[in-house]
């Protein structure tokens, strides 16, 4: 697994390839929270190479939505294929 967290102009972009389990949501969760809480308009997820993702990474999204309500900001996925958009509606998030 591999991620790109790019931070611009209170733009965010996350970039994430491959399998998103236990150990990726934590390293992608303790870089990407911190910059969560400066003030940001829009956060978009780059989903169209990742092949898994299992509950943790789901649960990350989720927490991702929440933080984002708090902050009158928009999160949004981009290229998800047709199981991950499956689970990922399953899970409760709005794509």
């Amino acid at each position: 697994m591999c991620y790109e967290i790019k931070d611009s102009d209170q733009q965010i972009e996350v970039i994430l390839t491959g399998i998103i389990s236990v150990e990726e949501a934590t390293s992608i969760r303790q870089k990407l929270f911190p910059i969560l809480q400066q003030e940001f308009r829009s956060l978009t997820f780059h989903l169209g190479t990742v092949t898994e993702m299992d509950s943790s990474g789901l649960g990350l999204l989720l927490a991702v939505q929440k933080i984002a309500m708090d902050f009158n900001s928009s999160v949004s996925f981009k290229d998800v294929h047709g199981q991950l958009r499956e689970r990922l509606n399953m899970a409760g998030i709005k794509l």
